[in-house]
């Protein structure tokens, strides 16, 4: 029993519906593997420098803003706090 036979008998398909043609050897297959390659590349070089620019945003931050006496945020939920 060949694949499609065994497929046609596992999804119940009718006897009528034709068997799939084959495939015949692509001769763009170099160039589309290349593409992939390329874009697959491209891609991780920019999650890359996406982590890279966001780790150092993070640590050009100064946390203790926030937390100082000046900020009218933080002295607002004080007073509600009370």
């Amino acid at each position: 029993m060949n694949r499609w036979q065994n497929y046609k008998q596992l999804e119940l398909i009718p006897d009528s519906a034709p068997a799939p043609k084959s495939r015949k050897l692509n001769i763009a297959y170099p160039l589309v593997a290349g593409w992939r390659s390329l874009l697959n590349a491209l891609a991780r070089e920019q999650v890359y420098e996406q982590r890279t620019e966001y780790l150092e945003r993070c640590w050009l931050m100064s946390y203790s803003e926030p937390y100082s006496n000046k900020s009218p945020a933080l002295r607002k939920l004080w007073n509600l706090m009370d």
